[in-house]
């Protein structure tokens, strides 16, 4: 079975129930929006908009999770709250292709 979801207690207890072990694959990177909506005088000192994204595969079931977070602290707060699933799936890293890859292998 292969979902998609922005909650982190769905991802969770996706790995929770989950009987074989797996992992996750992760990438972080700035994210542009499709349109601008504020000029670079607007942006001026804020940090730029960030997405994580992360594929948890287990036994032919996937999950795929999405956030997007502007600054360390809150991307701290996410993988702490995330990290009983990477206790059980170890992380990799994918570049921005390859997880575009596997993103549209999981919601195909």
């Amino acid at each position: 079975m292969k979902q998609q979801t922005m909650n982190t207690e769905e991802l969770l207890a996706f790995a929770e129930e989950a009987h074989d072990s797996g992992t996750s694959w992760i990438q972080q990177a700035d994210y542009a929006g499709e349109e601008v909506i504020m000029t670079d005088e607007d942006l001026a000192g804020r940090e730029p908009l960030q997405r994580l994204r992360i594929v948890v595969e287990s036994a032919g079931n996937a999950k795929y999770f999405e956030s997007l977070f502007y600054t360390g602290a809150e991307l701290e707060e996410l993988m702490s709250e995330l990290e009983p699933v990477f206790e059980k799936f170890p992380k990799k890293v994918l570049s921005s292709d390859e997880m575009d890859e596997k993103v549209q292998n999981i919601t195909e």
